[in-house]
């Protein structure tokens, strides 16, 4: 059977502290993904991506997405995410 991008990233495993997380790491990894295939190498372009596209990324994830990720958690998350054990 095959697995969908959202499922695998939602295997990756969150470095991150319980404390302070505003957002699932699968969330942060698509939108740096989709940004990426966008052309959107900066941080904040990628951030920008995301606000532009909010109600889009909303109704087809079926999620509530009231904050995005500031370009901030998405460069930590880019720096700290373990690229070799992913996916």
């Amino acid at each position: 059977m095959l697995t969908t991008l959202i499922e695998k990233l939602k295997k990756v495993k969150d470095y991150r502290k319980e404390k302070g997380k505003r957002h699932p790491l699968w969330l942060v990894l698509l939108i740096i993904i989709l940004g990426l295939m966008r052309r959107n190498l900066g941080y904040r372009e990628k951030e920008n991506f995301a606000k532009v596209n909010q109600k889009e990324l909303s109704q087809v994830l079926k999620i509530k997405l009231e904050k995005l990720p500031s370009y901030s958690t998405i460069r930590r998350v880019v720096q700290g995410v373990d690229w070799s054990n992913c996916c």
